[in-house]
């Protein structure tokens, strides 16, 4: 009995140290965000795990885990919606449903690997630019990484015609808007901005 109660205090020490992240006193529901650590946590283990084993590619297990944040474009009354292909590279569009206005082309973040613009995070940032804009915005996605090496997402975004649009993003994204802006520059394309 003594060595049995041993290994459940051993093995509820390990466990509580797994689960319990110290959290700001302000925290509303810090049960919510710990669990939220725990399955993160957990999916990314279980992945090295498989890739260990040689099942699968880790970053092709995060990218399945985070492709539930996926969600399917939907228009509402003051903004239209609608996924379309630009030089066979899929392509989101945001747009006011009204007059002429300035256009904004958005690359996601992801590290190269990971990321969409379906999902739901750039969905409501999606949105949130267009109100505050007032601008159509158009934000693609491109070949990850690891089936696809880079210059192929450089290549996937840099096919837009640079005379008519404003280029941004984030993370990886912005890298890739970094990029594209120096190619259209080194082409002595006219920049109206370089934010």
């Amino acid at each position: 009995m003594g060595k049995t109660s041993l290994g459940f205090l051993i093995l509820g020490i390990f466990l509580a140290a797994y689960i319990y992240k110290p959290l700001p006193d302000n925290v509303e529901e810090p049960w919510k965000i710990m669990l939220l650590e725990i399955s993160l946590l957990t999916s990314r283990y279980l992945t090295l795990f498989a890739e260990t084993l040689g099942l699968s590619h880790f970053m092709e297990d995060i990218l399945f885990f985070s492709s539930f944040q996926c969600v399917s474009p939907t228009s509402d009354k003051n903004i239209t919606v609608r996924d379309t292909t630009f030089n066979n590279i899929p392509v989101g569009m945001e747009w006011k449903t009204k007059s002429l206005r300035g256009g904004l082309f958005y690359v996601h973040g992801g590290g190269w690997c990971l990321g969409s613009n379906d999902y739901y995070t750039y969905d409501l940032l999606l949105r949130w630019t267009v109100n505050r804009l007032d601008a159509v915005i158009i934000s693609t996605n491109y070949r990850l990484a690891p089936k696809y090496h880079f210059p192929v997402q450089f290549e996937d975004v840099y096919g837009v015609d640079p005379e008519r649009i404003g280029i941004s993003g984030d993370s990886a994204g912005g890298n890739l808007a970094a990029a594209v802006t120096q190619q259209v520059n080194a082409q002595h394309f006219h920049l109206l901005c370089v934010l």
